[in-house]
């Protein structure tokens, strides 16, 4: 029987030096020099002592870091892609054989592997023993063990230029010693530490289990290999994790440590920002103290709150310090206590005569009182002045979640519409199922029903007392103003051609037509395709629209609506395909008169929304 193999990559180059953790191994890669595995010499780290070992080290091969499986030998019992997992496999474990208590892999081995960041994919065996320094010789041939090829964040020399593509092309390549042969215990976490840290990096990891079994999770701590940009004039991230980044110091991290802070991504939920404990102290703040890669001036700073949608710091200062002020004397003032908003990108731009002042080596970000941060970015360049940020790059620029504008807004259902439901606004035009009033026409050859709705002109001018009386319009005068025109039935089409591409419909205005109904009738009723008909009622203080009672409601094309007068309505929103409509509406040519509209920029504003949606409707 072979090894049980899975070859893992990462996304972020990395120096594995002090530590790197395999599965349920945490050990730190060792020296480049490629030694005998039998020469590797390591510690075993007593599981209290696990998490204060690796604490000052980044997970290089985590999902949420873009590590991934490349390859595996066998996926029997379960997908090895678990191993990558953020979360434990329950309550707090990271790098186990938690719940294999039979069937646990008794000895596991860790290799290395590092590509050109320009590397291609082989076609074939020969291009991977050319584009890499040979055959390997893992200097396990004879054992019975599962293998798993993972990406990881690190490399080793030379750096191979092509890369394969199936589990068997990867077996050709050179593997270089990480961690050596160890013998793990069921149901339990190890912790490997090299004596001697690597002095080169890895992209990749052959995580080797003899001679099969199971692993819960993988680890694979160390430091980010440094790339910073050839033009020392450039801006970029000077607080990233891929730049040499980490934190050196912090007040608190009870639900999530601060270096997700120097993390690539918005994340995924809250587990991956820096989350402190709810203080009542007055005056409390928690802070963290951030090493840059590199010592710069800053330009842009941005601040994510991404996930935190009910526990974001109210605002957020962030203190610079040159590298001679290691005792943090003499701040340099980048932001000052400024306000952030829940699950939100925040860009602050740096004032020209800080930026062209001493470079920053360390930044501490301060939260006000506490709470939740996602992520923490420094754009700034390494000498001054910088160079313009390139109009394509993604610096300054939001990069929305799916729900960052609509998390905290109203949303409501949209439901197929019937005549009850819709009653409180307007009738539904469609042939009825059953009218007792019907009667056949165009010499028995078709049938009419009648009354299906009701066109109103509510101009007190074009009505007779009783009408008036009826419809609340006592007010009005009944003599036309000489400025008016009197209003006149216009049949119109509309051509709505571009129908929505989403599911989720921002509402930032409602009209009505005070004076007049209005209705829809989609020409051509084949049943494809379709609207939405989003209505509201009067706000009894002012007579605008209130947004509580927001209804919407989902049309066919076969059927048509007409809206009283004087009711709030979206304009008109198609689904699936164009749809054209004969329009009835009376107009003076009066506009106010003719269509009042409603913008609910009170209303977003006071939910923090930034365009203008007050609510949304799901269809």
């Amino acid at each position: 029987m072979s090894p049980a193999t899975t070859t893992i990559a990462t996304a972020i180059p990395s120096d594995v030096t002090p530590a790197s953790t395999v599965a349920a191994v945490k050990a730190t890669v060792t020296d480049a020099t490629a030694a005998p595995a039998a020469a590797i010499a390591y510690q075993t780290i007593e599981v209290a002592d696990l998490a204060a070992t690796f604490s000052d080290y980044v997970d290089l091969a985590v999902k949420t870091r873009g590590g991934k499986v490349l390859t595996t030998s066998d996926e029997w019992f379960a997908e090895s892609h678990n191993l990558l997992t953020a979360a434990a496999p329950i309550s707090r474990f990271e790098v186990d054989t938690a719940f294999f208590t039979g069937n646990h892999s008794p000895f596991v081995s860790v290799e290395g592997f590092v590509a050109s960041p320009s590397a291609t994919v082989a076609t074939g065996s020969e291009d991977v023993k050319d584009g890499t320094s040979g055959v390997a010789d893992n200097g396990a041939a004879s054992d019975q063990s599962s293998t798993v090829a993972v990406a990881a964040s690190g490399a080793a020399a030379p750096l191979a230029t092509v890369v394969p593509d199936t589990a068997e092309g990867w077996e050709q390549v050179q593997w270089t010693p990480i961690l050596p042969k160890v013998a793990l215990n069921p149901d339990s976490r190890h912790g490997f530490k090299l004596e001697v840290p690597t002095t080169q990096f890895f992209t990749h990891i052959r995580f080797r289990m003899f001679s099969d079994g199971g692993v819960a999770r993988l680890r694979v701590y160390g430091n980010v290999h440094q790339v910073l940009p050839g033009d020392k004039a450039d801006v970029f991230d000077l607080a990233s994790v891929g730049a040499g980044a980490r934190v050196e110091s912090f007040s608190d991290a009870h639900f999530g440590h601060p270096s997700n802070l120097l993390l690539p991504g918005r994340g995924h939920d809250m587990s991956d920002g820096w989350e402190t404990k709810r203080s009542r102290a007055p005056g409390h703040v928690d802070w963290s103290l951030i090493k840059l890669g590199v010592a710069g001036h800053p330009t842009l700073i941005e601040i994510d709150t991404a996930h935190y949608m009910g526990n974001p710091p109210k605002s957020v200062t962030l203190l610079g310090y040159t590298a001679d002020d290691t005792l943090q004397e003499k701040p340099i003032v980048l932001l000052s206590e400024a306000p952030v908003k829940p699950h939100r990108q925040h860009f602050f731009e740096i004032p020209s005569e800080v930026s062209s002042g001493p470079a920053v080596a360390s930044v501490k970000v301060v939260m006000i009182p506490d709470g939740g941060i996602k992520r923490v970015r420094v754009f700034g360049s390494q000498s001054w002045p910088a160079n313009a940020i390139p109009a394509n790059s993604t610096i300054g620029q939001r990069q929305p979640l799916p729900d960052e504008d609509t998390w905290n807004l109203m949303t409501i259902e949209a439901e197929p519409i019937t005549k009850e439901a819709f009653a409180p606004w307007g009738q539904v035009i469609e042939v009825p199922t059953y009218d007792p009033n019907s009667i056949k026409v165009n010499q028995g050859t078709a049938e009419k029903f009648s009354h299906i709705g009701h066109f109103s002109n509510l101009r007190s001018y074009a009505l007779n007392d009783d009408v008036i009386v009826a419809n609340g319009n006592k007010s009005l005068d009944k003599t036309c103003p000489e400025d008016h025109k009197p209003a006149t039935a216009n049949i119109a089409i509309f051509q709505c051609y571009k129908p929505v591409e989403t599911k989720e419909i921002g509402v930032r205005l409602l009209e009505r037509h005070a004076y007049s109904s209005q209705m829809f009738v989609p020409m051509g009723g084949d049943g494809n395709g379709g609207f939405v008909v989003v209505v509201a009622k009067d706000r009894t203080s002012d007579g605008n629209p209130d947004l509580s009672t927001l209804k919407a409601f989902t049309v066919a094309n076969s059927q048509g609506i007409n809206y009283k007068p004087n009711v709030w309505h979206h304009p008109m929103i198609v689904t699936g395909r164009p749809v054209t409509f004969l329009t009835i509406t009376h107009e003076s040519g009066v506009g106010r008169d003719d269509c009042e509209e409603y913008w609910f920029k009170k209303e977003a504003a006071a939910v923090g929304s930034q365009d203008g949606v007050a609510a949304v409707v799901r269809i």
